[in-house]
């Protein structure tokens, strides 16, 4: 079966042959590129090195996949490279640039293939140019990756930061896809402070992004652009020398609607803020409060209030209509031997009484690590959640519980001429449904009990056995799953080759008995300097029992080289 998947992927088509073609080509010329570049830099650097520093890596893979019985769930061939480096000159200027390309086109996207700098300069300035990602506060701007220009002040305690950039590429609609299209987005934002956070300081915050209306195709069935602003004032002092507090007050607009009327009431400047019909304003704070008066114990509270008009387009998702509430107490016990970590909170939503019903829900867990000795370590773990809703009619009210608890005793001992750890495992999770009317149909049990051993001998062999058997119930099916594995693993030439072998089979019983066999190689081997060369290939193989389910086989595989410098 593995023979022909492999004469299946590197034979037949010519747009395969073409893609692996371009991708080793490109492969090998980065490669030769690579060195080349390293020498030059190493003869070079006998005369600039105490001025001028450069260090990076590249990345480059190909992975493949072949599937017979199934309908293919990933690319046949996908082919990656990522280059950063970073010049430092004089130790006080430092340019890290980035590249990222891709064989890979998908239309719903963002861009792939992308370039950023963003140079460093002393300790105190950074600036940004393409490509790059920072962040202002929790509650403005965070994790989106702007293609622009910014600049970072760190001088002292004080900051300074000012962004500006596109952070989404317009993307025309297509309804046989039911995609309803993409607008570009111009942001920019600037943040201002002074202070030292673990003493105290100050930052005020604003951001702002508007879709360009112009960028896409409209018709009545494409989304409206949007504009948002945020401002935001982020603080944090010491009360005392145990106890420090942190918190965010934030105030947003957001019109859903560029094209609606305009309020003729509001007068703002175009490029701040257009205030009209489909407009709403709302706000959001944030706390959080940290109490540590001995290295043994301490508590940690957060809380947040985030209205349900509240938007920020600076984060790919912001939850609002929220109200939450959490505690996080720690103990180390028994000369550090015995750590345990708590936490319980809160969160409902329907602060305003707009909605139909209050949903709320419930987070609890337990954690305790106990080290007894060097041969003898144990774990447990407990979690709790809990979600209800307020509806008084049966058929709508929610009311659900989820609890897992897990156990896990495990030894570190000497035989069989080498080093052994022995870990046992046993979890319990449940989903009860408290609904008068879904409860015979949602609640579940599963169990799980696992043994893996592993063995470490001198003469770099090493060997790991899996034992696992999981049994789940619901109102409808009993699914029982028995796996065995093993995996060999050995070092050679000096350790610079490293290959592992596995194999195991999954014993699947439902109402029919199937069966799962999986092969997995590894290796990877060093060049020292010059970076390392991995591959990894792994077949799944799926024999079904009945005319229910079907029998399928899975090849994947991954080519990959890794250098820094």
């Amino acid at each position: 079966m593995l023979l022909k998947d492999f004469k299946k992927i590197f034979s037949s088509t010519g747009r395969l042959r073409n893609l692996t073609r371009e991708i080793f080509i490109l492969f090998f010329t980065i490669i030769i590129f690579s060195l080349n570049n390293l020498t030059n830099t190493f003869l070079f650097a006998q005369d600039v090195s105490n001025y001028i520093k450069v260090g990076g890596s590249i990345n480059l893979s190909d992975n493949f996949y072949s599937s017979s019985g199934i309908d293919r769930r990933q690319p046949a061939n996908v082919g990656r490279g990522i280059f950063r480096t970073t010049v430092t000159i004089y130790d006080q200027i430092q340019l890290p640039f980035e590249f990222y390309i891709s064989t890979q086109e998908r239309k719903f996207q963002q861009p792939f293939n992308q370039f950023g700098v963003s140079p460093r300069i002393s300790d105190w300035l950074t600036l940004h140019a393409g490509y790059y990602s920072t962040r202002i506060s929790d509650f403005t701007f965070g994790d989106l990756r702007l293609l622009g220009g910014g600049i970072e002040l760190t001088p002292g305690n004080f900051k300074l930061k000012v962004l500006y950039g596109k952070s989404r590429t317009a993307t025309e609609a297509d309804p046989q896809q039911f995609f309803p299209g993409m607008y570009k987005q111009n942001v920019y934002a600037a943040s201002i402070g002074y202070g030292n956070e673990s003493v105290a300081f100050f930052t005020l915050n604003l951001f702002h992004a508007k879709d360009d209306s112009n960028s896409i195709k409209r018709d009545s069935l494409t989304i409206n652009p949007a504009e948002n602003l945020v401002s935001s004032l982020r603080f944090g002092f010491q009360i005392i020398e145990e106890l420090n507090i942190q918190t965010e007050v934030a105030l947003s607009a957001y019109s859903s609607n560029l094209s609606a009327e305009k309020l003729s009431d509001f007068n703002f400047p175009e490029f701040f803020f257009t205030p009209n019909i489909s407009s709403r304003v709302d706000g959001a704070v944030k706390l959080q409060l940290n109490f540590k008066p001995s290295n043994y114990w301490s508590l940690r509270f957060n809380g947040q209030w985030i209205g349900p008009g509240f938007t920020s387009l600076g984060y790919s998702l912001m939850p609002n209509d929220l109200m939450e509430f959490s505690v996080s107490p720690s103990v180390k016990l028994l000369n550090n031997k015995l750590n345990i970590r708590a936490q319980a909170g809160i969160r409902y939503n329907n602060l305003r009484n707009n909605r139909l019903s209050t949903t709320s829900r419930f987070t609890g867990s337990f954690n305790a690590n106990w080290q007894m000795s060097q041969l003898f370590g144990f774990d447990f773990n407990y979690n709790n959640n809990q979600i209800k809703s307020s509806h008084t009619n049966d058929t709508l009210k929610l009311s659900n519980v989820f609890n897992s608890v897990t156990i896990s005793p495990r030894f570190t001992f000497e035989s069989l001429g080498g080093m052994n750890n022995l870990n046992f495992n046993y979890s319990y999770q449940n989903s009860l449904d408290k609904n008068v009317l879904t409860s015979q149909s949602s609640n579940n049990k599963t169990h799980t009990f696992g043994v893996i051993h592993s063995l470490s001998l001198p003469t770099t062999w090493s060997f790991t056995t899996s034992l696992l058997f999981n049994k789940s119930n619901t109102s409808f099916a009993s699914t029982q799953v028995v796996s065995i594995s093993e995996n060999v693993g050995k070092r050679f030439f000096d350790n610079k080759l490293n290959v592992t072998l596995g194999t195991g089979i999954n014993f699947i019983k439902t109402t029919v008995n199937d069966s799962q066999l999986f092969f997995n190689l590894n290796s990877n081997y060093s060049f020292d300097k010059y970076g390392s060369i991995g591959f990894t290939l792994s077949n799944n193989n799926y024999r079904a029992d009945s005319q229910s389910t079907k029998t399928y086989n899975e090849l994947y595989g991954n080519l990959q080289y890794n250098i820094s410098f």
